[in-house]
C-alpha cells in the first residue's frame, strides 16, 4: 500500500480581529496543514516573529487575508515579502476598499499569484489547485 503524500502547508497571514482562520480551518483542514499564528499564543515579540517567519519558511503556500478591519496590514506585508523572497506561492484576499489604503498595498498585491475579493473565493481556488 502506498503512503499518502504529506499535506501541503498553508501559512495564514492576516489580522486577528475576526474568525477568518476558523473559516479556513473548516474548509481546508482535511486538505492542507494549516500554520496559524493566531493559535500559538506567543506574547513575546521576538518569539512570535521567529515563529511566524519560520512558519512562512516551512509553508508551501501563503494565504494573505487583508481584511478591511485590519488596522494596517504591516505584519501581513512583511510575511508576504518574506514569502516572495523564498519563492512561495502567495494568494491574497484583498477586502480593503479605501483608495488611500489600497494604493499602499499594490506591492503586496503584485507579489501574489492571484488576488481575490473574498475569502470564500480564495478557499475555493485553493481546493482546486494541484
Amino acid at each position: 500500500m502506498l503512503a499518502k503524500p504529506p499535506l501541503r502547508k498553508i501559512y495564514l497571514a492576516g489580522g486577528f480581529r475576526s474568525d477568518w482562520q476558523a473559516q479556513v480551518a473548516a474548509r481546508l483542514a482535511t486538505s492542507f496543514e494549516l500554520l496559524d499564528p493566531s493559535a500559538h499564543n506567543i506574547q513575546d515579540p521576538v518569539e512570535y516573529t521567529r515563529w511566524d517567519l519560520e512558519a512562512v519558511r516551512q509553508s508551501d503556500i501563503v494565504l494573505a487575508n487583508m481584511e478591511a478591519s485590519n488596522p494596517g496590514g504591516y505584519s501581513l506585508a512583511l510575511e508576504v515579502g518574506f514569502a516572495k523572497a523564498l519563492g512561495k506561492r502567495i494568494f491574497m484576499v484583498d477586502q480593503v476598499e479605501d483608495p488611500s489604503v489600497r494604493r499602499y498595498f499594490e506591492m503586496v498585491r503584485q507579489c501574489s499569484e492571484r488576488v481575490f475579493p473574498t475569502l470564500g473565493e480564495a478557499l475555493d481556488h485553493l481546493l482546486s489547485i494541484d
